[in-house]
Protein backbone atom coordinates (compact mmCIF):
# COMPACT_ATOMS: atom_id res chain seq x y z
CA UNK A 1 0.00 0.00 0.00
CA UNK A 2 1.62 3.39 -0.96
CA UNK A 3 1.04 5.47 2.41
CA UNK A 4 1.68 9.62 2.56
CA UNK A 5 2.78 10.22 5.51
CA UNK A 6 2.23 14.51 6.68
CA UNK A 7 3.45 16.03 9.95
CA UNK A 8 2.81 19.24 11.54
CA UNK A 9 6.04 21.43 12.67
CA UNK A 10 5.64 23.19 15.94
CA UNK A 11 4.55 21.07 19.05
CA UNK A 12 4.59 17.69 16.97
CA UNK A 13 8.33 17.41 14.38
CA UNK A 14 9.79 20.55 15.78
CA UNK A 15 10.57 20.25 19.29
CA UNK A 16 10.06 23.30 21.34
CA UNK A 17 13.25 24.96 20.51
CA UNK A 18 11.05 25.03 17.37
CA UNK A 19 14.20 22.94 16.04
CA UNK A 20 14.55 19.26 14.59
CA UNK A 21 16.71 16.77 16.37
CA UNK A 22 19.76 14.96 14.78
CA UNK A 23 18.18 11.82 15.70
CA UNK A 24 14.61 13.10 14.24
CA UNK A 25 16.49 14.45 11.19
CA UNK A 26 18.55 11.21 10.44
CA UNK A 27 15.40 8.99 11.27
CA UNK A 28 13.19 10.34 8.49
CA UNK A 29 16.11 10.92 5.97
CA UNK A 30 16.86 7.39 6.21
CA UNK A 31 13.18 6.53 5.74
CA UNK A 32 12.77 9.01 2.92
CA UNK A 33 15.83 7.11 1.12
CA UNK A 34 13.66 4.01 1.68
CA UNK A 35 11.15 4.87 -0.34
CA UNK A 36 8.96 6.58 2.31
CA UNK A 37 6.73 9.57 1.42
CA UNK A 38 6.96 12.15 4.01
CA UNK A 39 6.32 16.14 4.13
CA UNK A 40 4.88 18.46 6.21
CA UNK A 41 1.61 20.43 7.01
CA UNK A 42 2.17 23.92 8.68
CA UNK A 43 0.32 26.91 9.27
CA UNK A 44 4.02 28.28 8.60
CA UNK A 45 4.92 30.43 5.73
CA UNK A 46 7.34 28.96 3.21
CA UNK A 47 10.39 31.09 4.78
CA UNK A 48 9.32 30.65 8.08
CA UNK A 49 10.04 26.75 7.70
CA UNK A 50 12.44 26.56 4.90
CA UNK A 51 15.56 26.98 6.74
CA UNK A 52 14.32 24.59 9.79
CA UNK A 53 13.48 22.12 7.74
CA UNK A 54 17.17 21.86 5.71
CA UNK A 55 18.10 18.87 7.48
CA UNK A 56 15.65 17.17 6.11
CA UNK A 57 15.49 16.04 2.10
CA UNK A 58 12.67 15.36 1.17
CA UNK A 59 11.16 14.95 -2.27
CA UNK A 60 7.63 15.50 -1.92
CA UNK A 61 5.83 18.97 -2.03
CA UNK A 62 4.75 20.31 1.36
CA UNK A 63 1.28 22.02 2.68
CA UNK A 64 2.33 25.53 3.77
CA UNK A 65 0.38 28.27 5.75
CA UNK A 66 -2.23 26.01 6.21
CA UNK A 67 -2.69 24.69 2.85
CA UNK A 68 -2.56 28.01 1.19
CA UNK A 69 0.77 26.87 -0.31
CA UNK A 70 1.93 23.43 -1.73
CA UNK A 71 5.42 24.43 -2.19
CA UNK A 72 8.38 22.35 -3.04
CA UNK A 73 11.32 22.45 -0.68
CA UNK A 74 13.81 20.87 -3.36
CA UNK A 75 12.98 23.57 -6.01
CA UNK A 76 12.43 26.18 -4.18
CA UNK A 77 9.33 26.39 -6.10
CA UNK A 78 5.23 27.33 -5.67
CA UNK A 79 3.20 24.38 -6.87
CA UNK A 80 -0.26 25.64 -6.25
CA UNK A 81 -1.89 28.99 -4.63
CA UNK A 82 -4.98 29.52 -3.19
CA UNK A 83 -6.54 33.13 -3.40
CA UNK A 84 -8.97 35.07 -1.99
CA UNK A 85 -10.93 37.81 -4.17
CA UNK A 86 -10.10 41.17 -3.99
CA UNK A 87 -13.75 42.48 -2.67
CA UNK A 88 -14.18 39.50 -0.36
CA UNK A 89 -10.61 40.67 1.19
CA UNK A 90 -11.69 44.52 1.65
CA UNK A 91 -14.74 42.59 3.55
CA UNK A 92 -12.22 41.20 6.19
CA UNK A 93 -9.94 44.45 6.74
CA UNK A 94 -13.10 46.36 7.51
CA UNK A 95 -14.56 43.29 9.72
CA UNK A 96 -10.48 44.35 11.39
CA UNK A 97 -11.46 47.91 11.05
CA UNK A 98 -15.11 48.01 12.62
CA UNK A 99 -13.28 46.68 16.12
CA UNK A 100 -10.69 48.83 15.78
CA UNK A 101 -7.61 46.05 15.08
CA UNK A 102 -5.48 45.79 11.64
CA UNK A 103 -4.15 43.21 9.82
CA UNK A 104 -1.21 41.94 7.51
CA UNK A 105 -2.33 41.01 3.95
CA UNK A 106 -0.42 38.61 2.31
CA UNK A 107 -0.17 39.15 -1.75
CA UNK A 108 1.36 36.58 -4.26
CA UNK A 109 2.78 37.97 -6.92
CA UNK A 110 5.85 37.25 -9.69
CA UNK A 111 6.59 34.06 -7.94
CA UNK A 112 6.78 36.00 -4.77
CA UNK A 113 5.22 36.51 -1.51
CA UNK A 114 4.50 40.42 -0.82
CA UNK A 115 3.39 41.50 3.11
CA UNK A 116 1.51 45.05 3.75
CA UNK A 117 0.40 46.59 6.74
CA UNK A 118 -1.17 50.28 7.81
CA UNK A 119 0.06 50.41 11.35
CA UNK A 120 3.55 50.64 12.77
CA UNK A 121 2.63 48.72 16.07
CA UNK A 122 2.18 45.75 13.48
CA UNK A 123 5.76 45.36 13.62
CA UNK A 124 6.26 44.09 17.04
CA UNK A 125 4.04 41.09 15.96
CA UNK A 126 7.30 38.94 14.71
CA UNK A 127 5.59 35.82 14.41
CA UNK A 128 4.34 37.78 10.48
CA UNK A 129 6.99 40.75 11.17
CA UNK A 130 9.91 38.95 11.43
CA UNK A 131 13.52 39.15 10.03
CA UNK A 132 12.94 35.98 7.50
CA UNK A 133 10.15 37.64 5.89
CA UNK A 134 12.02 41.25 5.48
CA UNK A 135 14.68 38.81 4.02
CA UNK A 136 13.03 36.50 1.73
CA UNK A 137 9.42 38.58 0.76
CA UNK A 138 9.02 40.73 -2.39
CA UNK A 139 8.18 43.48 0.05
CA UNK A 140 6.93 43.64 3.30
CA UNK A 141 5.86 47.49 3.62
CA UNK A 142 3.45 49.96 5.88
CA UNK A 143 1.47 51.72 3.37
CA UNK A 144 -1.81 54.67 4.39
CA UNK A 145 -4.54 52.35 3.28
CA UNK A 146 -4.61 48.67 3.18
CA UNK A 147 -7.72 48.92 0.65
CA UNK A 148 -5.02 51.01 -2.14
CA UNK A 149 -2.79 47.55 -2.53
CA UNK A 150 -5.80 44.96 -2.81
CA UNK A 151 -5.94 44.83 -6.55
CA UNK A 152 -1.75 44.82 -7.14
CA UNK A 153 -2.03 40.79 -7.00
CA UNK A 154 -3.51 37.04 -5.18
CA UNK A 155 -4.41 37.78 -2.08
CA UNK A 156 -3.71 34.90 -0.14
CA UNK A 157 -3.54 35.60 3.24
CA UNK A 158 -4.69 38.12 6.15
CA UNK A 159 -3.35 37.48 9.71
CA UNK A 160 -3.26 39.24 13.26
CA UNK A 161 -2.05 38.04 16.52
CA UNK A 162 -3.64 38.69 19.76
CA UNK A 163 -5.66 38.35 22.78
CA UNK A 164 -8.63 35.83 22.72
CA UNK A 165 -10.82 38.21 23.79
CA UNK A 166 -10.19 40.63 21.19
CA UNK A 167 -10.48 38.34 18.20
CA UNK A 168 -13.29 36.77 19.01
CA UNK A 169 -15.52 39.15 18.02
CA UNK A 170 -13.82 39.33 14.30
CA UNK A 171 -14.34 35.20 14.51
CA UNK A 172 -18.40 35.95 14.57
CA UNK A 173 -18.38 38.32 12.26
CA UNK A 174 -16.40 36.43 9.88
CA UNK A 175 -18.69 33.45 10.18
CA UNK A 176 -21.18 35.15 8.32
CA UNK A 177 -18.97 36.08 5.46
CA UNK A 178 -18.50 33.29 2.37
CA UNK A 179 -15.42 33.03 0.29
CA UNK A 180 -12.80 32.61 3.38
CA UNK A 181 -11.88 30.06 6.04
CA UNK A 182 -10.40 31.27 9.31
CA UNK A 183 -7.57 29.54 11.55
CA UNK A 184 -7.61 31.16 15.26
CA UNK A 185 -5.64 28.87 17.37
CA UNK A 186 -3.22 29.50 20.63
CA UNK A 187 0.90 30.32 19.47
CA UNK A 188 2.71 27.72 21.88
CA UNK A 189 5.21 30.02 21.90
CA UNK A 190 3.95 33.12 23.37
CA UNK A 191 0.45 32.08 24.64
CA UNK A 192 -1.08 35.33 22.10
CA UNK A 193 -3.64 33.15 19.38
CA UNK A 194 -3.39 33.79 15.88
CA UNK A 195 -6.44 34.88 13.08
CA UNK A 196 -5.21 33.75 9.57
CA UNK A 197 -7.36 34.16 7.31
CA UNK A 198 -7.78 32.10 4.06
CA UNK A 199 -9.31 30.92 0.89
CA UNK A 200 -12.06 28.21 1.59
CA UNK A 201 -10.36 26.34 -0.64
CA UNK A 202 -7.32 26.27 1.11
CA UNK A 203 -7.05 24.76 4.59
CA UNK A 204 -4.70 21.69 5.95
CA UNK A 205 -7.94 18.83 4.34
CA UNK A 206 -8.16 20.10 0.80
CA UNK A 207 -4.22 21.01 0.14
CA UNK A 208 -4.10 16.72 1.68
CA UNK A 209 -6.64 15.76 -0.45
CA UNK A 210 -4.99 17.43 -3.62
CA UNK A 211 -1.20 15.89 -2.67
CA UNK A 212 -2.75 12.53 -1.85
CA UNK A 213 -4.46 12.87 -5.32
CA UNK A 214 -1.03 14.07 -7.20
CA UNK A 215 1.16 10.88 -5.39
CA UNK A 216 -1.38 8.54 -6.03
CA UNK A 217 -1.33 7.10 -2.49
CA UNK A 218 -4.02 4.84 -1.13
CA UNK A 219 -3.21 5.97 2.81
CA UNK A 220 -2.56 9.12 4.51
CA UNK A 221 -0.83 8.83 8.12
CA UNK A 222 -1.15 12.60 10.31
CA UNK A 223 0.58 13.80 12.91
CA UNK A 224 -0.47 16.96 14.43
CA UNK A 225 -0.76 18.83 17.75
CA UNK A 226 -3.16 21.81 17.72
CA UNK A 227 -6.94 22.97 16.30
CA UNK A 228 -5.32 23.32 12.79
CA UNK A 229 -4.57 20.20 12.61
CA UNK A 230 -8.17 18.65 12.92
CA UNK A 231 -9.46 18.71 9.33
CA UNK A 232 -6.24 16.50 8.50
CA UNK A 233 -6.90 14.07 11.48
CA UNK A 234 -10.30 13.82 10.58
CA UNK A 235 -8.85 12.50 6.81
CA UNK A 236 -6.30 10.71 7.93
CA UNK A 237 -6.74 7.13 7.85
CA UNK A 238 -4.69 6.85 10.71
CA UNK A 239 -4.01 9.60 13.15
CA UNK A 240 -1.09 10.65 16.13
CA UNK A 241 0.04 13.03 18.36
CA UNK A 242 2.59 13.91 20.60
CA UNK A 243 2.00 13.88 24.51
CA UNK A 244 2.61 17.53 24.56
CA UNK A 245 -0.57 18.18 22.32
CA UNK A 246 -3.76 20.01 23.24
CA UNK A 247 -6.20 17.55 25.16
CA UNK A 248 -8.91 18.13 22.70
CA UNK A 249 -6.49 16.45 19.74
CA UNK A 250 -5.11 13.93 21.78
CA UNK A 251 -9.26 12.84 22.30
CA UNK A 252 -9.14 12.58 18.38
CA UNK A 253 -6.21 10.36 17.30
CA UNK A 254 -5.72 6.77 16.87
CA UNK A 255 -2.52 6.47 19.02
CA UNK A 256 -0.46 8.98 21.53
CA UNK A 257 3.08 9.55 20.98
CA UNK A 258 5.82 10.72 23.14
CA UNK A 259 5.90 14.43 23.19
CA UNK A 260 8.23 16.73 20.82
CA UNK A 261 10.45 16.79 23.04
CA UNK A 262 11.73 13.24 22.87
CA UNK A 263 11.37 13.08 18.96
CA UNK A 264 7.70 11.07 19.25
CA UNK A 265 7.62 11.40 15.56
CA UNK A 266 10.91 10.01 14.36
CA UNK A 267 10.57 7.34 17.08
CA UNK A 268 7.21 6.34 15.56
CA UNK A 269 8.50 6.28 11.81
CA UNK A 270 11.41 4.45 13.03
CA UNK A 271 9.00 1.36 14.61
CA UNK A 272 6.69 1.86 11.31
CA UNK A 273 9.60 0.90 8.52
CA UNK A 274 11.26 -1.27 10.68
CA UNK A 275 7.90 -3.70 9.96
CA UNK A 276 7.58 -3.14 6.57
Amino acid sequence: MKTLYISDLDGTLFNKSKKISIFTADVINKCIEEGMLFSVATARMPYGCDYRLKDIHMTIPGILTNGVFLYDFKNEKYVSVENIGAEVAKQVVKIFKDVKLSCFVYIFTQDKINVYYDTKSMEEQTQYYSDRALEKCGEVKMVSDLKQILNTGDICYLAYTGHKEELQPVCEKLDKLKGICYSFYLNIYNGMYCLEIFSDKANKKNALIKLKKLLECEEVVVFGDNFNDLPMIELADRSYAPKNALPEIKEKVTEVLEDCDHDGVAKFLKNEFSEN
